[in-house]
């Protein structure tokens, strides 16, 4: 929750750049991971006991399927140059910026989508503004959700994915076409909604074998669900209830971290899909395979109250790799 993240912030005044390892482990359920014991709906208004903490939201959805609420959404590819920056909209000066390492990316570049920018100038076009805001002596930190919200997650073409901060290459089933859906943890209107249906940044359909690439500013948490077919899996409540890959994108000294998370599905009683995300070298895995057969360092829901599982990182940018429909 916000407050687990503030009361780090508040701790990196003494403690410098350990407040950063510890927010990355602890930020693994900022964003509620569907542990509801207890749902209960008065007109619009909906209170949940998440993670052992009451939440209170507006519910917008009540069956209606209808696209027209959804703030923001995209399914084109943007191509984009990879010279020029597009204008940020800030609500607060970057307090991230002022404390991020010179760039250390090795001169050269082989072209690859992982490669890291010889210059050590990270591309935005295509994003809209940003507004994560640091209030220290509020302590208080907010993650981007992109101005407008959901422009803060864009689809981008191989050749240019390596300009970008935060890259994941999604690699589709070998039989199957897929849906992916991205979202940020809080909805369009602030509220801790972003991963209820129809409320999505971006998405898309993997056919068998493709392969896409996403780019997400920095400071952005969400998450992603994906499952094979036509019809949208929705819990009760109507969060999405297939298995989830969840990120927080930050830069160095704090933590990204990322993790996959059958826990929707799974307590709404859908089928557990299988995906894995690593890094691009393979390293820092987090799966759960079909039917759940298999699961490291991963989300299940006898894992709901554990912090830390999954990748958690300290870098300068990052590049994962999906494989949705993982066996």
């Amino acid at each position: 929750m916000l407050v687990k993240n503030s009361l780090f912030l508040a701790t990196a005044l003494t403690a410098g750049s350990a407040v950063a390892r510890l927010h990355g482990h602890d930020r693994r359920h900022a964003h509620p991971k569907v542990d509801i014991e207890a749902v209960e709906k008065r007109a619009e208004v909906v209170t949940a006991t998440i993670d052992g903490v009451l939440e209170t939201w507006i519910n917008n959805w009540f069956g209606d399927v209808a696209e027209a609420t959804t703030t923001s959404s995209s399914t084109s590819t943007i191509q984009v140059p990879t010279t020029t920056a597009a204008a940020a909209v800030t609500q607060a000066p970057s307090a991230i910026e002022s404390v991020v390492p010179a760039h250390t990316a090795a001169p050269g570049s082989s072209g690859s989508w992982s490669d890291l920018p010889a210059n050590g100038q990270y591309s935005r076009d295509g994003f809209g503004g940003s507004n994560y805001k640091i209030e220290v002596l509020g302590i208080e930190w907010t993650g981007n959700t992109g101005l407008p919200w959901g422009s803060n997650i864009i689809e981008v073409e191989e050749g240019v994915a390596n300009q970008y901060r935060h890259v994941v290459r999604f690699e589709g089933s070998q039989t199957d076409d897929w849906t992916v859906i991205v979202w940020n943890k809080k909805g369009p209107n602030g509220l801790m909604d972003g991963f209820f249906h129809p409320n999505k940044a971006l998405s898309f359909t993997l056919a068998k074998g493709e392969v896409k690439y996403v780019a997400i500013d920095t400071e952005s948490t969400g998450g992603w669900a994906a499952w094979k077919g036509d019809d949208t899996p929705l819990s009760q409540y109507g969060s999405y209830a297939a298995t989830w890959g969840e990120f927080t994108m930050r830069e160095a000294p704090n933590f990204t971290s990322w993790d996959v998370s059958c826990i929707q599905a799974q307590n709404a009683g859908k089928e557990i899909q299988g995906m894995q995300i690593c890094q691009h070298d393979g390293s820092s895995c987090s799966s759960i395979t079909n039917g759940m057969g298999t699961v490291k360092n991963a989300y299940t829901s006898a894992e709901t109250d554990i912090n830390g599982i999954g990748g958690n990182v300290m870098v300068e940018a990052i590049r994962l790799v999906v494989n949705l429909d993982f066996a």
